[in-house]
C-alpha cells in the first residue's frame, strides 16, 4: 500500500479516503439491502486499516465513526426498507466492534513497537556492516605493515646473525692471540727472572744488586700486569649463577698461604648470583689484606641485612687504609703493587649489580662491604 502514494503523508492521506469510502459504501448497502451481519462485518476493514495510521488513537475514532454509522443504518432501515428496527442486533456488532478496536489497537501499539525495533536492529546492522568493513581494512592494513616489520626484523636478524658470526669468530682469534701473546711473554719473564736471580748470585757489587733487584720487581710487576689481562679477559663469558658464600669464601683462603692468620668464613646458607670468577674477588681480598695489613692476624667474613640488600663484609686487624686514599683504591693502576686487584673486583661485581666500598677506620683494619640487591641473593635450597 505504500507503493500508492510518493511520501508517507500522501499515503496516509489515500489510506484515509479508501477507509471514509469504504464505510460510507457500506452504510449505503446497509440501508437499502437487508444483508444485517453480513455487511456489518465489512465495518472490520476499515477498522483494521486504521492500524496502518500513525495518530495513536485511530482505532477508537475509526470505532466511533462506525459505532455512528451503524446506528443511522438502524434509525433509517424502518424508513426505507419498512422493516422494524434491529437496535438490539447493532447494539450487539457495536460491543463487538469496541472489543476489535481494542484489539487493533493492541496490535498497532506492538507494531509501532516492533516496527521502531526492526528500524533500530536495521540501523544497529547497517552500524555493524560498516564497522565490520572498517575492522577488516584496519585488519588489512595491520596485517600489512606487520607483514613489513616482520620482513624488515628478519632482514635485521640475519644482519645481527651474520655480524655475530663475524664478530665471535674474530673474537676466537683475539683470545687465540692474546692466549698464545701471554704465554710467551710469561714464559720470557720466567727466564728473566731466572738469569737475573742467577746475576745476582754472581755478583759482588752492591749497586749493581740494586739494580737486579730492581729489574726483579718490574719483571714480577709485568708478571702480575699479564696475569690481570687473563682475569680480565674472562669477566663476563660464562653465565652468572648461584655460589654459596661461605664455600667461596673458604676455597680462596685455601689457595693462599694464610697458616699464620685466621680467616673466619661465615655467611653459611646464603648464596649470591654472581660472575663464574666470584671466586677471584674473595681470593683478591684475602691477598690484599695479607699483602697491606702489615699486622693482620684475622680476617673475618660475614653477612648482615641492610634492609631488602644484604651486606657481605671482608675485614681485617690489620692497619687499615688511609682516609685520602679510600676514594682512589678502585681506580685502576691505584696502589703499591699492580694496583688491579680492587679495580678486578669491582669489575666482576658489576656484572650482577653488587657494589663495594671500603668503610674501615684507618689504623684499626679495612672493611670491604659489599652490597648484594635482592634480587641477587638468596638462602642454599634445601638438598633432597
Amino acid at each position: 500500500m505504500r507503493d500508492l502514494g510518493k511520501t508517507p503523508a500522501e499515503w496516509e492521506q489515500i489510506l484515509i479516503i479508501t477507509m471514509v469510502c469504504l464505510g460510507i459504501g457500506i452504510l449505503i448497502v446497509d440501508l437499502f439491502l437487508p444483508l444485517g451481519f453480513v455487511i456489518w462485518i465489512l465495518y472490520f476493514v476499515p477498522l483494521l486499516m486504521s492500524v496502518w495510521l500513525t495518530y495513536r488513537y485511530a482505532p477508537f475514532i475509526t470505532t466511533v465513526l462506525i459505532a455512528g454509522a451503524i446506528i443511522i443504518g438502524s434509525l433509517n432501515a424502518g424508513i426505507i426498507r419498512n422493516v422494524p428496527s434491529d437496535i438490539s442486533n447493532r447494539a450487539i456488532f457495536i460491543l463487538m466492534i469496541i472489543i476489535v478496536s481494542l484489539l487493533v489497537w493492541e496490535i498497532r501499539s506492538n507494531y509501532v513497537h516492533l516496527e521502531a525495533e526492526v528500524i533500530e536492529r536495521r540501523k544497529a546492522q547497517k552500524n555493524l556492516e560498516e564497522l565490520t568493513v572498517s575492522l577488516e581494512e584496519r585488519i588489512a592494513r595491520r596485517t600489512r605493515e606487520l607483514s613489513e616489520v616482520n620482513k624488515s626484523l628478519t632482514e635485521d636478524i640475519e644482519k645481527r646473525r651474520r655480524v655475530e658470526q663475524a664478530l665471535g669468530s674474530a673474537n676466537k682469534k683475539l683470545s687465540l692471540l692474546s692466549q698464545i701473546t701471554r704465554h710467551d711473554i710469561s714464559n720470557r719473564i720466567f727466564a728473566l727472572l731466572a738469569e737475573i736471580d742467577l746475576a745476582k748470585d754472581l755478583s759482588a757489587d752492591p749497586q749493581l744488586r740494586e739494580s737486579l733487584e730492581h729489574l726483579e720487581r718490574t719483571s714480577m710487576s709485568i708478571q702480575d700486569q699479564i696475569g690481570f689481562t687473563k682475569d680480565y679477559q674472562e669477566i663476563g663469558t660464562q653465565a652468572p649463577g648461584w655460589y654459596q658464600i661461605g664455600v667461596i669464601a673458604k676455597s680462596a683462603a685455601e689457595q693462599l698461604d694464610s697458616h699464620e692468620v685466621t680467616v673466619a668464613t661465615g655467611c653459611d646458607g646464603l648464596e649470591i648470583f654472581a660472575d663464574a670468577m666470584i671466586g677471584k674477588v674473595f681470593y683478591n681480598l684475602i691477598q690484599n689484606a695479607l699483602r697491606h695489613g702489615e699486622q693482620v692476624t684475622r680476617i673475618t667474613f660475614s653477612c648482615a641485612g641492610s634492609g631488602d640488600d644484604l651486606i657481605v663484609s671482608c675485614e681485617d686487624n690489620g692497619i687499615g687504609i688511609a682516609l685520602k686514599d679510600k676514594s682512589h683504591i678502585f681506580k685502576k693502576g691505584f696502589g703499591k703493587d699492580s694496583g688491579l686487584g680492587l679495580f678486578l673486583i669491582r669489575e666482576i661485581l658489576s656484572i650482577t649489580g653488587i657494589t663495594i666500598q671500603e668503610t674501615g677506620e684507618p689504623g684499626k683494619g679495612a672493611r670491604f662491604e659489599m652490597t648484594v640487591p635482592k634480587e641477587m641473593y638468596r638462602r642454599t635450597p634445601e638438598r633432597q
